[in-house]
């Protein structure tokens, strides 16, 4: 145990080094950290639930998590608020033997937590509790699953809250900036679509106890367990969970289709028009899927543009060396089926048409061509001492592993990953840059005062934060 925290702390230093202000970060050099991956254990249960567990007696502790594989995406034509509405109102709801706040009071008397999200994919209750408990804990969960309680009193007061979060979301220019971005993107897909109060009052408890049901008669799923657990306690649980059918009616997004979305919304400049101090600029793209075999070069060029903090050109050229901004950078996100790119910064509102032309000119042919072996090197070493990170707990850990299979990513991807990252080359960088790294190919989403029109004559469309 002292070994891994002292790697961890090797890791803590190199990375905050490498993000400390000044020139003298280009210079410093860290060796990549040698580390062994966990080994997993999988087991297929005989209800067809998949488990996923690394035992630590470290402390007497349980964590389980549960994957039903029945999210957002298959609500289809069905009003998104139902997702969010039914996850803010299920666990407050308990079960029939465990109303409402008895249910959750009953788990912290004995020093348990509980919790539901629901996103794209999948719906995801999260577990812990003391092993000594657990004799009464679990009962108090089986009730959950088998005793759905939804309760309309809690409903009314969680659509409540939710109108009020609609309402005070554009306060954000970052937050309004990239859900107005992802609109955009995501375009005709539920991912594209934000809530409304309208749809969202309209709502019955009927429509939620119906997308309750599918997502509890889901057949697909897969059970994480960490800590000091005893799989054998469990038994009686996972059959129960396993009951009902794969669904096969879901959405299905691809870079085909978010390609022709950008397509669609042309090269104009989306200005969203709102008196801010703070003006926020997002060039948002498309991305292959995870397992495609451009992933790890994109990973290594975005880190030297945008994602290596203070290493990287955006905050190095935008914020150090112009002063042009308070924050530049940019992200990937990798799903199944497709992948994104976002390049960002926030800046004075009488800076924001410069700053944009340097965001795009960063990405220009003309840069990456001129990337170094050395620029190169200390991006792969980075991101490689950086990978210990998703091994930082248990649970991680797990989940590491369950969305490698999720995406299909192949067999030892885990293992492999650093061998891969390491083996890239300046000509990978310079194909994916000209592939995905093209400011025609992104959408220029702006969150400012309208008054920023004239910084574009001709090339803006003017939007509203609801519109």
């Amino acid at each position: 145990m002292k070994r891994i925290y002292l790697i961890l702390f090797v890791v803590v230093v190199s990375s905050l080094s490498a993000r400390e202000m000044g020139e003298f970060v280009r210079d410093l050099q860290f060796k990549p950290l040698e580390f062994e991956v966990p080994k997993i254990t999988s087991v297929e249960q005989p209800s067809g639930v998949e488990v996923f567990s690394l035992k630590n007696a470290e402390f007497p502790i349980v964590y389980a998590d549960i994957y039903v594989y029945h999210g957002k995406k298959h609500l289809r034509k069905r009003s998104v608020e139902i997702a969010r509405l039914l996850e803010d109102s299920w666990e407050l709801s308990g079960s029939a033997t465990f109303p409402k706040e008895k249910f959750l009071e009953t788990l912290e008397f004995y020093g348990a937590s509980f919790s539901v999200s629901i996103d794209y994919e999948k719906t995801i209750f999260s577990i812990a509790y003391l092993k000594s408990t657990e004799k009464e804990v679990l009962p108090v969960l089986r009730s959950f699953f088998a005793e759905p309680n939804l309760d309309e009193s809690l409903m009314v007061t969680t659509k409540g809250k939710l109108g009020e979060e609609i309402k005070r979301r554009n306060d954000n220019p970052t937050a309004l900036g990239s859900r107005k971005a992802k609109e955009a993107l995501f375009r005709g897909t539920i991912a594209g679509t934000s809530m409304q109060l309208s749809s969202l009052e309209s709502l019955k408890l009927t429509d939620l106890v119906q997308f309750q049901k599918e997502i509890l008669s889901e057949s697909k799923r897969r059970f994480l367990l960490t800590g000091d657990f005893d799989l054998k306690s469990w038994e009686n649980f996972l059959p129960k969970l396993a009951e009902g059918s794969k669904t096969q009616d879901f959405e299905l997004i691809t870079p085909s289709i978010l390609s022709e979305n950008v397509k669609k919304e042309g090269k104009e400049i989306r200005l969203v028009a709102k008196d801010v101090n703070q003006t926020f600029i997002s060039m948002i793209g498309v991305l292959p899927e995870h397992n495609h075999p451009d992933f790890y070069a994109i990973q290594v060029l975005n880190y030297i543009i945008g994602a290596g903090g203070f290493n990287s050109y955006y905050m190095r050229e935008i914020r150090n060396n112009r002063g042009l901004a308070y924050s530049a950078g940019s992200n990937t996100e990798f799903q199944e089926n497709y992948g994104t790119i976002q390049f960002f910064a926030m800046t004075k509102t009488e800076s924001a048409k410069e700053v944009l032309s340097l965001m795009r000119e960063l990405i220009q042919p003309k840069l990456i061509d001129s990337l170094t072996e050395e620029e190169l090197v200390r991006a792969k070493n980075a991101i490689i001492n950086q990978f210990v990170f998703q091994f930082e707990d248990d649970k991680r850990t797990l989940a590491s592993e369950v969305r490698r299979r999720d995406h299909k990513m192949p067999e030892g991807y885990l293992q492999n990953f650093r061998k891969e990252i390491d083996r890239l080359t300046l000509s990978d960088l310079k194909r994916v840059g000209n592939l995905y790294f093209q400011s025609d190919k992104l959408l220029v989403t702006v969150v400012g005062p309208k008054t920023l029109e004239q910084s574009w004559k001709g090339s803006v469309k003017v939007i509203n934060p609801e519109d």
